[in-house]
């Protein structure tokens, strides 16, 4: 069988990167493990501290690495930095990882306050925004490049510890699906990922018993495995996944049922 153009370009891996929450847990360990594929790496994180230590793990894996300190929610600072990046080599794939979670994000008895509200929705909506939209007439005119959003599998169903969050993740779940059918058609793929309790800073702020928790290492070597193989979603551990989805189409009163028995079950 005679492979098309097309097919062969989308089982490389891709020559430019472009990361941000970079400087840790998800970000910090996908950077890595493209750093030791030789892909070229842009990064950006808050914390410019963590994020140079990183891109020095990259380096000393072989990997050409440019970073910035930035905020996802500072759209005018990003864009400019994306543009520069991609200028300098064109850029194969994003990967919008940066994103708020962990302790901060869980609900009072009365709700998130608004100004948590609001910085919920900035990062983890508007951020993502932010960081793959200046790319999409870049990709769109190259016919080529490849998004990747990362969601969670809170995105599945309304989580009564965290519901802005949940709302923000499933948020970006449907705007990969959008963005999937509109770029398609042009050539430029679109991955939602959505992960499960993963060992981050992030997560294990979180108080109580995180079930199925992989390690950082172990989830970006899941995603970039199946990012080589251009799945439109990645859900993961398998086990969590199939009950968020089987969540997703159950009557709401079961739903409800079961979320709140596991609420007063003791950890």
């Amino acid at each position: 069988m005679i492979a098309l153009p097309g097919a062969v370009a989308r089982s490389c891996s891709p020559a430019h990167v472009f990361i941000t929450g970079a400087s840790s847990g998800i970000g910090a360990a996908l950077a890595r493990c493209y750093a030791r594929r030789g892909a070229h790496l842009s990064l950006t994180a808050r914390n410019a501290a963590r994020t140079e230590t990183v891109a020095q793990e990259c380096r000393e894996a072989g990997a050409e690495v440019r970073w910035q300190a930035a905020d996802v929610t500072d759209r005018e600072t990003l864009s400019a930095w994306i543009e520069d990046c991609d200028q300098r080599q064109p850029i194969d794939m994003v990967i919008a990882n940066a994103g708020l979670g962990g302790e901060r994000v869980i609900a009072s008895p009365a709700g998130e306050q608004l100004s948590l509200a609001r910085e919920i929705v900035e990062t983890n909506i508007l951020g993502v925004a932010n960081t793959v939209i200046p790319l999409l007439p870049r990709f769109v005119a190259r016919g080529s490049g490849h998004v990747v959003l990362m969601s969670s599998l809170a995105a599945y169903v309304g989580l009564p510890e965290a519901p802005l969050y949940s709302a923000s993740k499933a948020a970006i779940r449907i705007y990969g699906q959008g963005l999937h059918r509109l770029l398609g058609p042009s050539g430029v793929r679109v991955t939602v990922v959505c992960p499960g309790f993963v060992a981050t800073p992030m997560s294990q702020s979180i108080p109580g018993h995180l079930p199925l928790l992989w390690s950082a290492e172990r989830a970006a070597a899941f995603i970039v495995k199946r990012l080589a193989r251009d799945r439109r979603e990645i859900a993961f551990p398998w086990p969590l996944a199939v009950l968020a989805k089987l969540a997703s189409t159950l009557p709401v009163q079961l739903v409800d049922s079961l979320l709140d028995r596991k609420r007063r079950s003791p950890a």
